[in-house]
């Protein structure tokens, strides 16, 4: 058999095998999107049940009360006092008329 024959299946077998390999990987990569994605979207779905939750079972505590009852439970985080917004790490606390109406 002539050299150039070996080196042709050879470098065939080689590109087959790296095609099989990136094939492999992509399809890995859709698979694991898809879990965390479905995974994201359950966080996201608890955390808004949980945020109607805290709204419902605050209707008596004033923005100040929620304000305080925050730096009791976490002194040393950044809480930015708005108009009518307290943020603390990625959570939004929003008040309408100085009572509590969403937490995003």
């Amino acid at each position: 058999m002539n050299k150039w024959k070996v080196t042709f299946f050879i470098i065939l077998i080689a590109l087959i095998l790296s095609n099989g390999f990136w094939l492999y990987t992509t399809i890995d990569l859709g698979v694991s999107y898809t879990y965390q994605q479905a995974s994201l979207d359950d966080v996201e779905e608890a955390n808004k049940f949980l945020g109607e939750l805290i709204v419902k079972g605050s209707k008596e505590y004033k923005q100040k009360d929620i304000l305080y009852l925050l730096r009791q439970s976490y002194p040393n985080a950044f809480i930015v006092e708005e108009d009518n917004f307290i943020k603390i790490n990625n959570v939004t606390f929003e008040f309408k008329n100085n009572t509590l109406i969403g937490v995003n």
